[in-house]
């Protein structure tokens, strides 16, 4: 069983940089999701793989224990409205971070695999530019993070 926190944050991101760090050894997942103007449900996708609404774009981190002592890679989902993205976007959102695509469809989003030795501040810094770029709604400036921690 996980145990689900909430944190709302804007500029000061020291909060969702401790709580991004407290999963990186495989001890959970995070969700990130820019907070709109409007009451708009976040971004799902149905059992089939098709959207089932229209929302707010959402961005997924999932962390992997280690496997026979050794730091495994991270995933980092992004849920959006915008089809496939392309290479050349997707290097220009990802601003340096050294992030390989496993997955750009049109439908069911981007996943990237993160690098186990990723720093939180990266992960959070390309979880905020890519909502902040994919969202198709006016944003408030601040964002909210999902925390799941796994026992």
């Amino acid at each position: 069983m996980s145990t689900r926190s909430q944190i709302q944050f804007s500029s000061d991101r020291s909060e969702a940089l401790r709580a991004i760090e407290s999963i990186t050894s495989g001890r959970g997942w995070c969700n990130v999701v820019p907070r709109v103007v409007d009451d708009v449900a976040d971004l799902r996708i149905n059992f089939t793989g098709l959207w089932a609404n229209q929302g707010v774009v959402k961005a997924s981190f999932v962390t992997s224990p280690p496997r026979h002592g050794e730091a495994q890679p991270s995933s980092l989902g992004v849920l959006h409205s915008r089809g496939r993205l392309g290479s050349e976007r997707i290097t220009s959102l990802l601003s340096g971070a050294p992030f390989t695509v496993r997955q750009d469809h049109t439908q069911r989003g981007l996943l990237l695999e993160v690098p186990a030795d990723t720093p939180a501040a990266q992960v959070l810094e390309v979880m905020c530019t890519m909502t902040k770029s994919l969202c198709d709604f006016e944003m408030t400036g601040d964002w909210r993070l999902d925390l799941y921690v796994r026992p």
